[in-house]
């Protein structure tokens, strides 16, 4: 009876921390373009004009675009177009996860602006008769 008991708590201690072994991968997606923009106050809504100015991404993860500002600073790092990166989304933010153009692995904490599906951003091209 204890052996059960003691087996059945090891068991459930092992189930109960894999999950948590586990670290979250994230999805990923390939850096589309990158424009400099007004730095958006909230998702949508844009600051008055000559305010700050934010790099914007556009990351093409599947049939889903994401638009992504990232700040201007003297610490900020471009990304490099056409680069694959890790992420994961907690809000209205973007966790993201790519190596710098100094070849050096970085995290980055990105505002998540807008989330489309790729064809109706770039809409195929009608057949040519």
């Amino acid at each position: 009876m204890k052996t059960a008991f003691i087996l059945g708590v090891v068991l459930g201690a092992t189930l109960q921390s894999a999950p948590a072994q586990v670290k979250d991968a994230g999805q990923t997606a390939t850096i589309v373009t990158m424009n400099p923009v007004p730095c958006t106050a909230k998702a949508g809504h844009l600051k008055e004009s000559g305010g700050p100015v934010c790099n914007e991404y556009i990351l093409r993860s599947g049939s889903t675009e994401y638009h992504i500002q990232q700040k201007q600073g003297k610490n900020a790092e471009p990304l490099a177009i056409g680069q694959q990166v890790t992420f994961t989304i907690h809000g209205e933010r973007m966790h993201l996860h790519a190596t710098t153009a100094s070849k050096k692995a970085k995290d980055f904490d990105l505002a998540l602006v807008l989330i489309t599906a790729a064809s109706e951003v770039n809409p195929p091209s009608a057949p040519q008769q």
